[in-house]
């Protein structure tokens, strides 16, 4: 690749040998002013230097040759090619000097640069963490004051997009030459769980902070580094405690997650298990078959079951199992896009019951819609994660995403349909090893 520059008495004319020279395809880089030569550059007008260049792959013929122009007054040699190593050494110089400055500032807010509003009733703005922003050349400035008149909005903003990719693309050079290849496997292999591009972002900013270039030749200390990491990214898990003062357990979730299968389970384990003393109730009246489901389940393993219709009866409903040491109730399954269902679940929980919460998610249910869900019910104050199906995926990548951006404690998995069997409280180590590779 050849970087050129060009010189013309306006923006227009450099711009004009640019699109002569390498066509329309070409990538402006960088444009400044500059002196004339000689004492008379002094007291005159100052000219305009366009550097640009063209990608080989975006055209095989090769560039239009510039058509003579007439004489000026300033010298005519002005067009000048240098190979594109020492433009680029020069951007990797003022770019690293630029990242040591802000390095420090994004550590800070860089664990808020994902996050989400909870507030009550409020939609949730999820802020994606931006790029690490490089101080480019006064393009924009330039373009506005002195391009402003001869292109339009359109072209002025085409070349400053063109400007960005190549810095982007210095930057993306530079962070990998921070990082080993062992890093950078380890990276790959985070990514293939399906973890967020943002998140991955996050944790190679990290490696990169903790580890110098040396430390990441050995596996170890990649490894362990990374562990650290992610570990930090999910809370540690939190079951039920039967020393808990809330004594009733409310599932909810969208619909199709196995909401009810997921609380006969649990039931099952403490009546057969633990011994203790189960109540079962469900406003799941939406679906007979929930009801019929759950029914059956509390035959088998001897339990009660209420059923109600309204948010009223909930309370009446946990009345009558007083002499019981927990209360799982079910709810009918909420499109998180079912704003009236939504609103009936909030009455729900808005009783005089002081409820422990679990917000049922299925670990194959993409990342985007996990966002819109977890927005759905921005009313909650308090809950818990709870994630079904593993076994129907081959990654865990949506519950490191979920428990990242909802700084959520996860408290169980399940791992298939059998009653009671396949369900146990989340386990953080295995987890981790998984998202890294270790099956």
């Amino acid at each position: 690749m050849k970087v050129k520059r060009y010189v013309g008495e306006t923006a227009q004319e450099a711009m004009q040998k640019v699109r002569s020279d390498l066509g329309r395809d070409a990538i402006i880089l960088n444009t400044r002013k500059i002196r004339r030569k000689g004492l008379a550059g002094i007291f005159s007008k100052p000219l305009i230097e366009v550097v640009a260049t063209i990608d080989s792959d975006i055209s095989s013929k090769p560039p239009k040759q510039a058509q003579p122009s007439a004489p000026k007054p300033a010298p005519q040699s002005y067009a000048e090619s240098y190979d594109a190593p020492s433009f680029i050494n020069e951007l990797n110089a003022n770019l690293m000097q630029n990242q040591q400055n802000q390095q420090k500032a994004m550590h800070n807010h860089r664990q808020t640069e994902v996050s989400y509003n909870m507030a009550a009733d409020e939609d949730i703005k999820l802020e994606i963490p931006k790029p690490v922003e490089i101080e480019v050349p006064a393009i924009s400035e330039l373009a506005e004051k002195e391009l402003g008149e001869s292109f339009t909005p359109s072209q002025i903003s085409e070349i400053k997009n063109m400007l960005s990719k190549v810095y982007d693309a210095v930057k993306l050079d530079y962070e990998s030459s921070k990082l080993s290849d062992i890093s950078k496997e380890m990276l790959e292999k985070l990514e293939k769980n399906e973890i967020e591009r943002v998140i991955i972002n996050d944790i190679k900013e990290d490696i990169i902070e903790q580890l110098s270039i040396d430390d990441q030749q050995q596996e170890s200390k990649v490894k362990n580094a990374v562990y650290d990491i992610l570990d930090s990214y999910i809370k540690d898990p939190q079951p039920y405690s039967f020393n808990s003062n809330k004594k009733v357990v409310v599932f909810i979730g969208p619909t199709g997650v196995g909401k009810t299968t997921t609380l006969a389970k649990l039931a099952a384990n403490m009546v057969l298990n633990e011994k203790k003393k189960v109540g079962l109730i469900t406003s799941d009246t939406y679906r007979i078959a929930a009801v019929e489901q759950l029914k059956t389940y509390s035959e088998i393993i001897g339990v009660p079951l209420s059923i109600i219709y309204s948010p009223a009866e909930i309370v009446k409903a946990i009345e009558n199992y007083k002499d019981k040491d927990i209360i799982l109730v079910d709810t009918a399954g909420r499109s998180h896009k079912d704003q009236y269902q939504l609103m009936e679940l909030k009455s729900l929980l808005n009783s005089s019951i002081d409820f422990e919460t679990y917000l049922v998610i299925s670990a194959t249910t993409k990342f985007s819609d996990c966002v819109e869900i977890i927005k759905s019910y921005s009313f909650l104050e308090d809950y818990k994660l709870l994630f079904t199906k593993l076994d129907e995926t081959s990654t865990l990548g949506t519950m490191l995403n979920i428990a990242y951006v909802t700084k959520r404690p996860i408290s169980y998995i399940t791992t298939g349909q059998s009653v009671p069997d396949d369900i146990e409280i989340a386990d953080k180590e295995k987890i981790i090893n998984s998202l890294m590779g270790d099956k």
